[in-house]
Protein backbone atom coordinates (compact mmCIF):
# COMPACT_ATOMS: atom_id res chain seq x y z
CA UNK A 1 0.00 0.00 0.00
CA UNK A 2 1.14 3.92 -0.90
CA UNK A 3 2.61 5.74 2.07
CA UNK A 4 0.15 8.87 2.50
CA UNK A 5 1.54 11.82 1.16
CA UNK A 6 0.73 13.72 4.11
CA UNK A 7 2.50 11.08 6.23
CA UNK A 8 5.80 11.02 3.70
CA UNK A 9 5.94 14.44 4.02
CA UNK A 10 6.00 14.09 7.81
CA UNK A 11 8.65 11.66 7.55
CA UNK A 12 10.68 13.89 5.34
CA UNK A 13 10.28 16.87 8.10
CA UNK A 14 11.75 14.60 11.05
CA UNK A 15 14.60 12.91 8.80
CA UNK A 16 15.30 16.53 8.37
CA UNK A 17 15.39 18.08 11.86
CA UNK A 18 17.91 14.39 12.77
CA UNK A 19 19.71 15.48 10.54
CA UNK A 20 20.28 19.17 11.48
CA UNK A 21 20.10 18.09 15.21
CA UNK A 22 23.12 15.79 14.20
CA UNK A 23 25.32 18.65 12.46
CA UNK A 24 24.63 20.82 15.35
CA UNK A 25 25.55 18.37 18.10
CA UNK A 26 28.87 17.14 15.81
CA UNK A 27 30.08 20.17 14.32
CA UNK A 28 33.01 20.88 16.17
CA UNK A 29 34.61 17.70 15.85
CA UNK A 30 33.36 17.58 11.93
CA UNK A 31 34.61 21.03 11.23
CA UNK A 32 37.92 21.32 12.82
CA UNK A 33 39.10 24.67 13.24
CA UNK A 34 38.05 25.59 16.67
CA UNK A 35 36.20 28.77 17.49
CA UNK A 36 37.92 32.04 16.68
CA UNK A 37 40.76 30.79 14.33
CA UNK A 38 38.94 32.22 11.50
CA UNK A 39 39.44 28.97 9.30
CA UNK A 40 36.32 27.43 7.33
CA UNK A 41 33.99 25.33 9.40
CA UNK A 42 31.99 23.70 6.51
CA UNK A 43 29.41 21.82 8.57
CA UNK A 44 28.38 25.85 9.74
CA UNK A 45 27.01 26.76 6.22
CA UNK A 46 25.58 22.68 5.72
CA UNK A 47 23.31 22.83 8.72
CA UNK A 48 22.06 26.19 7.62
CA UNK A 49 21.01 25.44 4.63
CA UNK A 50 19.36 22.72 6.10
CA UNK A 51 17.18 25.35 8.34
CA UNK A 52 13.78 25.88 7.55
CA UNK A 53 13.84 29.02 9.41
CA UNK A 54 16.22 30.76 6.56
CA UNK A 55 13.63 30.59 4.19
CA UNK A 56 13.46 34.41 2.60
CA UNK A 57 10.32 36.93 3.18
CA UNK A 58 8.52 38.21 -0.01
CA UNK A 59 6.36 40.61 1.24
CA UNK A 60 6.47 44.86 0.79
CA UNK A 61 6.60 47.04 3.30
CA UNK A 62 4.32 50.24 3.52
CA UNK A 63 5.49 54.10 4.24
CA UNK A 64 2.28 56.43 4.79
CA UNK A 65 2.95 59.72 4.07
CA UNK A 66 0.75 62.53 4.40
CA UNK A 67 -1.64 63.19 1.37
CA UNK A 68 0.51 64.92 -1.23
CA UNK A 69 -0.41 66.37 -4.87
CA UNK A 70 1.54 64.12 -7.31
CA UNK A 71 0.87 64.85 -11.11
CA UNK A 72 -2.13 67.09 -12.38
CA UNK A 73 -2.69 67.60 -16.22
CA UNK A 74 -4.92 70.51 -15.73
CA UNK A 75 -1.71 71.94 -14.47
CA UNK A 76 1.13 70.56 -16.63
CA UNK A 77 1.25 68.90 -19.83
CA UNK A 78 -2.67 69.03 -20.48
CA UNK A 79 -5.41 66.07 -20.97
CA UNK A 80 -4.81 62.21 -21.84
CA UNK A 81 -6.43 61.76 -25.35
CA UNK A 82 -6.38 58.59 -26.37
CA UNK A 83 -2.30 58.29 -25.21
CA UNK A 84 -0.24 57.49 -22.72
CA UNK A 85 2.00 59.22 -20.52
CA UNK A 86 5.21 58.88 -18.08
CA UNK A 87 5.29 60.27 -14.76
CA UNK A 88 7.92 59.79 -12.05
CA UNK A 89 7.47 59.16 -8.13
CA UNK A 90 10.42 60.98 -7.59
CA UNK A 91 11.10 64.71 -6.99
CA UNK A 92 10.50 67.03 -8.87
CA UNK A 93 7.06 67.17 -9.53
CA UNK A 94 6.03 70.51 -11.05
CA UNK A 95 6.95 69.73 -14.84
CA UNK A 96 3.86 67.08 -14.26
CA UNK A 97 1.17 69.80 -12.31
CA UNK A 98 2.50 68.01 -9.06
CA UNK A 99 3.88 69.94 -5.40
CA UNK A 100 7.23 71.10 -6.73
CA UNK A 101 9.08 70.52 -3.22
CA UNK A 102 8.18 67.09 -3.40
CA UNK A 103 6.31 64.22 -1.50
CA UNK A 104 9.12 62.61 0.03
CA UNK A 105 9.10 59.98 -1.96
CA UNK A 106 12.63 57.62 -2.10
CA UNK A 107 14.06 56.37 -5.15
CA UNK A 108 14.51 53.01 -3.76
CA UNK A 109 10.60 52.60 -3.78
CA UNK A 110 8.74 49.99 -6.06
CA UNK A 111 5.20 50.96 -5.82
CA UNK A 112 3.00 53.71 -5.01
CA UNK A 113 -0.64 54.06 -3.17
CA UNK A 114 -2.08 56.88 -5.49
CA UNK A 115 -5.84 58.41 -5.29
CA UNK A 116 -5.79 58.41 -8.49
CA UNK A 117 -8.85 60.77 -10.36
CA UNK A 118 -9.54 61.54 -13.99
CA UNK A 119 -11.96 64.29 -15.43
CA UNK A 120 -14.16 63.50 -18.61
CA UNK A 121 -13.25 66.21 -21.47
CA UNK A 122 -15.45 66.87 -24.25
CA UNK A 123 -18.54 64.40 -22.79
CA UNK A 124 -16.06 60.90 -23.17
CA UNK A 125 -16.47 58.14 -21.44
CA UNK A 126 -13.72 56.19 -20.78
CA UNK A 127 -10.82 54.16 -18.67
CA UNK A 128 -7.59 54.75 -17.33
CA UNK A 129 -4.72 52.57 -16.95
CA UNK A 130 -1.66 52.38 -15.06
CA UNK A 131 1.82 50.38 -14.75
CA UNK A 132 5.44 50.25 -14.32
CA UNK A 133 7.14 52.03 -16.96
CA UNK A 134 8.53 49.82 -19.31
CA UNK A 135 6.74 46.84 -18.67
CA UNK A 136 3.37 45.54 -20.37
CA UNK A 137 0.21 47.26 -20.78
CA UNK A 138 -1.95 45.36 -18.17
CA UNK A 139 -5.84 44.34 -19.40
CA UNK A 140 -7.77 46.05 -16.39
CA UNK A 141 -7.96 49.59 -15.51
CA UNK A 142 -7.66 51.38 -12.62
CA UNK A 143 -10.52 54.19 -13.19
CA UNK A 144 -13.70 54.36 -15.36
CA UNK A 145 -14.75 58.36 -15.73
CA UNK A 146 -17.17 59.34 -17.78
CA UNK A 147 -18.98 62.94 -17.92
CA UNK A 148 -20.69 63.42 -14.48
CA UNK A 149 -17.70 64.50 -13.05
CA UNK A 150 -14.23 63.66 -11.26
CA UNK A 151 -13.94 60.28 -10.30
CA UNK A 152 -10.96 58.84 -7.95
CA UNK A 153 -10.30 55.04 -6.94
CA UNK A 154 -7.42 54.66 -4.38
CA UNK A 155 -5.09 52.01 -6.25
CA UNK A 156 -1.79 51.04 -5.76
CA UNK A 157 1.00 51.34 -8.98
CA UNK A 158 4.25 49.58 -9.25
CA UNK A 159 7.23 51.66 -10.34
CA UNK A 160 9.87 50.61 -12.84
CA UNK A 161 13.90 50.80 -11.87
CA UNK A 162 13.86 54.64 -12.46
CA UNK A 163 10.78 55.30 -10.43
CA UNK A 164 8.41 56.06 -13.32
CA UNK A 165 5.00 54.61 -14.20
CA UNK A 166 3.17 55.22 -17.03
CA UNK A 167 -0.88 56.36 -17.22
CA UNK A 168 -2.86 56.10 -20.42
CA UNK A 169 -6.53 56.80 -21.56
CA UNK A 170 -8.84 55.29 -24.28
CA UNK A 171 -10.07 58.54 -25.04
CA UNK A 172 -10.40 61.98 -23.28
CA UNK A 173 -9.88 62.88 -19.67
CA UNK A 174 -7.72 65.37 -17.25
CA UNK A 175 -5.90 62.62 -14.70
CA UNK A 176 -4.79 63.76 -11.50
CA UNK A 177 -2.97 62.06 -8.17
CA UNK A 178 -2.33 62.18 -4.75
CA UNK A 179 0.35 60.25 -3.13
CA UNK A 180 -0.64 57.95 0.17
CA UNK A 181 2.21 56.39 0.52
CA UNK A 182 5.09 54.13 -1.22
CA UNK A 183 6.06 50.45 -0.54
CA UNK A 184 9.53 49.80 -0.44
CA UNK A 185 11.96 46.11 -0.62
CA UNK A 186 12.31 44.65 3.30
CA UNK A 187 15.75 44.67 4.31
CA UNK A 188 17.83 42.14 5.41
CA UNK A 189 20.59 39.26 4.25
CA UNK A 190 21.43 35.62 6.06
CA UNK A 191 25.47 36.38 5.51
CA UNK A 192 28.08 33.24 5.25
CA UNK A 193 31.19 33.86 7.00
CA UNK A 194 31.93 30.30 7.28
CA UNK A 195 34.61 29.94 5.18
CA UNK A 196 37.26 31.99 7.38
CA UNK A 197 38.07 34.99 4.66
CA UNK A 198 35.22 36.22 2.91
CA UNK A 199 31.38 36.63 3.26
CA UNK A 200 28.78 36.11 0.96
CA UNK A 201 24.80 35.53 0.58
CA UNK A 202 23.79 32.30 1.80
CA UNK A 203 21.57 30.78 -1.37
CA UNK A 204 20.49 34.29 -2.12
CA UNK A 205 18.64 35.11 0.91
CA UNK A 206 18.53 38.86 1.00
CA UNK A 207 16.35 41.88 -0.17
CA UNK A 208 17.43 45.19 -0.39
CA UNK A 209 21.72 44.15 0.06
CA UNK A 210 24.06 46.36 -1.70
CA UNK A 211 27.46 45.22 -0.30
CA UNK A 212 28.59 42.77 2.86
CA UNK A 213 32.50 42.97 3.44
CA UNK A 214 34.31 40.86 6.34
CA UNK A 215 36.67 43.38 7.55
CA UNK A 216 38.11 40.32 10.35
CA UNK A 217 37.43 37.61 11.90
CA UNK A 218 33.62 38.01 13.67
CA UNK A 219 33.52 41.70 11.54
CA UNK A 220 31.05 42.46 9.01
CA UNK A 221 30.07 45.42 7.26
CA UNK A 222 26.19 45.02 5.02
CA UNK A 223 25.30 47.32 2.92
CA UNK A 224 21.34 48.36 2.23
CA UNK A 225 19.85 49.85 -0.89
CA UNK A 226 18.79 53.13 1.47
CA UNK A 227 19.04 55.02 4.87
CA UNK A 228 18.89 52.94 8.00
CA UNK A 229 20.05 55.44 11.10
CA UNK A 230 15.87 55.45 11.64
CA UNK A 231 15.61 51.45 11.76
CA UNK A 232 15.97 48.84 14.11
CA UNK A 233 18.75 45.91 13.15
CA UNK A 234 18.47 42.30 14.41
CA UNK A 235 20.86 39.45 14.27
CA UNK A 236 20.39 35.64 14.84
CA UNK A 237 22.73 32.64 14.44
CA UNK A 238 20.49 30.76 12.92
CA UNK A 239 23.01 27.32 13.30
CA UNK A 240 24.29 27.69 16.82
CA UNK A 241 22.82 30.37 18.48
CA UNK A 242 24.00 28.33 21.92
CA UNK A 243 27.35 28.97 21.07
CA UNK A 244 27.57 32.64 19.51
CA UNK A 245 27.23 36.16 20.31
CA UNK A 246 25.77 38.54 17.62
CA UNK A 247 25.86 42.38 17.94
CA UNK A 248 24.93 44.92 15.26
CA UNK A 249 26.03 48.38 15.75
CA UNK A 250 23.11 50.68 15.87
CA UNK A 251 24.75 54.11 15.48
CA UNK A 252 25.55 53.44 12.16
CA UNK A 253 28.41 55.88 11.61
CA UNK A 254 27.59 55.14 7.78
CA UNK A 255 24.01 56.17 6.60
CA UNK A 256 23.55 52.73 4.24
CA UNK A 257 25.65 50.32 6.50
CA UNK A 258 25.58 48.47 9.83
CA UNK A 259 28.18 46.91 11.58
CA UNK A 260 27.63 43.43 13.03
CA UNK A 261 30.04 41.59 15.30
CA UNK A 262 30.07 37.68 16.09
CA UNK A 263 31.95 36.43 19.62
CA UNK A 264 31.78 32.86 20.69
CA UNK A 265 29.61 33.08 23.96
CA UNK A 266 31.65 30.99 26.21
CA UNK A 267 34.80 32.79 26.05
CA UNK A 268 34.27 35.95 24.01
CA UNK A 269 36.76 35.61 21.16
CA UNK A 270 35.88 36.91 17.39
CA UNK A 271 34.36 34.09 15.36
CA UNK A 272 33.01 33.50 11.94
CA UNK A 273 29.71 31.79 11.39
CA UNK A 274 26.12 32.20 9.20
CA UNK A 275 23.79 34.91 10.71
CA UNK A 276 20.67 36.08 9.20
CA UNK A 277 19.98 40.07 9.78
CA UNK A 278 17.34 42.17 9.26
CA UNK A 279 16.24 45.55 9.56
CA UNK A 280 12.58 46.78 11.02
CA UNK A 281 11.96 50.69 9.61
Amino acid sequence: MRTPFHLRRAGIALAGAALLLAGAAGADAASGPQPGTGQRRPAIAAAALANPAMTPGSELQFIAVAPCRILDTRIAGGALTASSRDFSAVTPYDAQGGLADGCGIPATAVSLQLNLGAISQGNSTGFVKGWASGSPEPNASLVNYDPSGAVANMVTVPLSASATFTLRTNRSAQVFADVAGYYVQPLYATIDGSDGATASVLNGIASGLVDVVRTDIGEYQVTFNRNVTACVPAATDYTFPAVHEISVDANFSQDSTVFVSVKDSSTGVPDDTVFHLSLTC
